[in-house]
């Protein structure tokens, strides 16, 4: 018993130190799949925003071009009024530099746009990874400290587990032999089939016997016929 528990001791303490090991590189491959989570979720918002204020500009570049041509529209519907046609020339040209304007800014922000998202679409790559690789590796280590638990054990364990069965068919047996079950294990123990046998053959020779007497008697004449014979 002191053996075992000895063992037992060891064995917990070794398990405790592979299971902290465990602890301490799962800690680190959680922390740093966490970090990259983050990074991906803060590059996805940011994106977002890239994507709206793209949005908003096309509208405004859009909205600029437009109000060129109605200003060029208008300048043709003064007529004769020269000093109200050139000013809607003037507005319109100042459209049409903003128009321009904003159409250079929109080009650089689309190409901003494109390689915020092909790094977005990189880093959930990355992190998909992160997490097939730290569950593989998980399976892995728990696979490996089974084995190594089961190689620890060893014969011990093995000892203990037949004495246990050992132990318990004993005591089943034991209860089936006070309880006379039929066609247990335990109840054949009592029961001889050799002796059985002639006994079998012993009854079936006296039977035989009391049967040739019976048909003996039949045959036999009885007083009162042997008189009317006479």
């Amino acid at each position: 018993m002191h053996r075992v528990k000895g063992w037992t001791a060891g064995l917990v303490s070794r398990i405790d130190w592979m299971v902290s090991q465990v602890e301490n590189h799962e800690s680190l491959a959680a922390s740093a799949i966490r970090e990259v989570r983050q990074s991906a979720a803060r590059a996805r918002v940011q994106l977002s925003r890239v994507r709206r204020d793209g949005e908003a500009l096309r509208a405004r570049v859009a909205e600029a071009g437009e109000s060129a041509t109605t200003w060029r529209e208008r300048a043709g519907q003064c007529g004769d009024d020269e000093p109200r046609a050139l000013e809607c020339l003037r507005r319109a040209r100042r459209a049409a530099q903003q128009a321009d304007e904003l159409g250079r800014r929109l080009g650089e922000h689309e190409r901003v746009e494109k390689q915020l998202s092909t790094d977005v679409a990189r880093i959930d790559e990355r992190l998909c990874e992160l997490r097939e690789r730290h569950n593989l590796l998980r399976t892995r280590q728990s696979r490996a400290h089974a084995l190594a638990t089961v190689r620890e054990a060893g014969a011990p364990v093995q000892a203990d587990t037949s004495d246990l069965f050992e132990r318990w068919e004993t005591h089943v047996a034991e209860h089936e032999i006070a309880g006379d079950c039929p066609g247990s294990e335990a109840g054949a123990l009592g029961h001889d089939a050799f002796a059985e046998e002639f006994d079998t053959r012993d009854e079936d020779a006296a039977l035989r016997e009391e049967l040739r007497d019976l048909r003996r008697t039949q045959r036999e004449p009885t007083a009162a016929e042997e008189n009317d014979d006479a």
